[in-house]
């Protein structure tokens, strides 16, 4: 009689254990599920937006999150963009303007560009992500630029003056022979007009 008794009593604590453990157990578990959904950020949008194409010049990525990130650990945001040859593109400071960051960039070059950002949730867990876009190309590469008009070469020097003074000075040589030959008779001339002028004033008069 006493055994059963004790045993009835038993399965009474048991049940009444088991009672209040089920409800507790549920939850924490669906208190344990829901944490981390409601405390992590997420990436809510970005400009450019995944898997999209872009023309023209780009200056700045912008990453906007669910909510702000965790004041005081600024240096714990990157967002870092890799170009089509390998090289970082991107410029200058991170700028945060609530749950906003923008990093400036320097996108021309055609090709995939990959985007990776890190940034601190607002329970202190740090979050990362990434993804990819494509570029067309600058505006400036796309359009070829004029190309400088070809000079026009220099006028040369006319060959008329050159032939003319060639032909001046060989005409000079040409004639210089009947110029000293035109002197020459000159000369003799005058000689003779001399001679007779000398010998007429010694011819004697003729007597009376």
């Amino acid at each position: 009689m006493l055994a059963a008794t004790s045993n009835r009593k038993a399965l009474v604590r048991l049940r009444t254990l088991i009672a209040t453990l089920i409800p507790a157990t549920v939850l924490a578990t669906a208190l344990t599920m829901a944490a981390p959904a409601s405390a992590h950020d997420a990436l809510a949008s970005a400009t450019p937006a995944a898997d999209t194409t872009i023309s023209g010049d780009l200056n700045a990525v912008t990453l906007t999150f669910s909510e702000q990130p965790l004041a005081g650990l600024e240096s714990g945001l990157v967002i870092s963009v890799i170009g089509p040859y390998g090289s970082e593109v991107t410029t200058g400071t991170l700028n945060v303007d609530g749950s906003t960051l923008t990093k400036p960039v320097d996108v021309a070059a055609p090709g995939t560009y990959k985007l990776a950002w890190r940034s601190v949730s607002v329970d202190g867990h740090p979050i990362s992500g990434g993804y990819q876009f494509t570029s067309t190309g600058s505006t400036a590469s796309a359009t070829p630029t004029a190309s400088a008009a070809p000079s026009t070469p220099a006028a040369t020097a006319s060959p008329t003056a050159t032939g003319t003074a060639t032909a001046q000075g060989g005409s000079a040589k040409d004639t210089s022979p009947a110029i000293w030959a035109l002197g020459g008779l000159t000369g003799l001339f005058v000689l003779a007009v001399v001679g007779i002028l000398l010998i007429t004033r010694r011819r004697p008069k003729a007597p009376e």
